[in-house]
Order: structure tokens, then sequence, then C-alpha cells
């Protein structure tokens, strides 16, 4: 697979005003990318992005309460992406699909960690 590199990695928070402002304000770091109408924020932290995920923009197969929620692989194509790891028997938990400007699917590790696949549409 082609990587482009590390696009995020994602924390779900139910505090997302709070650690906004920690992250932006009290440690200084830009916000590089947000879609007007949900909770979600991209901070440029240096050599990857930081996306805050409010607990409301969060589903049900995600961490209910705060943390670590998955890291995210910049890929050319995420359908391409898709299609290798599936030749290698890895199920697919969400199906390529579009979100906003952007196009991802999850993929889970054998520990059941989250890895996104997203690519820009931009």
């Amino acid at each position: 697979m082609k990587l482009l590199g590390t696009h995020h990695i994602a924390l779900h928070t139910p505090n997302f005003a709070a650690l906004q402002t920690f992250y932006t304000e009290t440690l200084g770091f830009p916000i590089v990318h947000r879609w007007p109408d949900v909770n979600i924020v991209f901070i440029d932290i240096g050599s990857t992005t930081l996306e805050l995920v409010g607990r409301d923009q969060a589903t049900a197969d995600n961490k209910p309460t705060g943390g670590f929620m998955h890291i995210a692989l910049h890929v050319p194509s995420v359908d391409e992406a898709v299609a290798e790891v599936a030749a290698k028997g890895i199920p697919i938990h969400t199906q390529p699909k579009n979100f906003q400007d952007i196009r991802l699917a999850f993929i889970q590790d054998p520990d059941g960690n989250m890895v996104e696949f997203v690519q820009s549409q931009a």
C-alpha cells in the first residue's frame, strides 16, 4: 500500500470545549481544519495532526468516554487501500465512504484498535 504519511491521531472527548481550549490556547497549536456543523477540529501538533472529536460526534462503535479513538493513515486512494488489506484477509470495519470533504474507511488491528484510511478530496 502506498502511504503518504500519518494523517492524524484522534481523541474522543466528552469535554470538547475544554480540550480545544487546552490545545489551541494553552499550548498554542493552530486549528488547521474544522467543519462548521460538527464538533470535530484538526489541530497541527507538529509532525502530525490531532483530531478532537466531541462525544456527540462519535458513534457507538467508538469509546464512550474519552481517550484514544484511532490512528489515521493518509493514503492516495481509500478504495485501493481497502482492496489491498481485504485481499490479505483483513475484515473491513467501516466500508469506504465520503464524509464532509474526505473519503475514509476503518479496519481494526489484532487488538481491536481502529485504523482509519483517509483520502483528501478537496
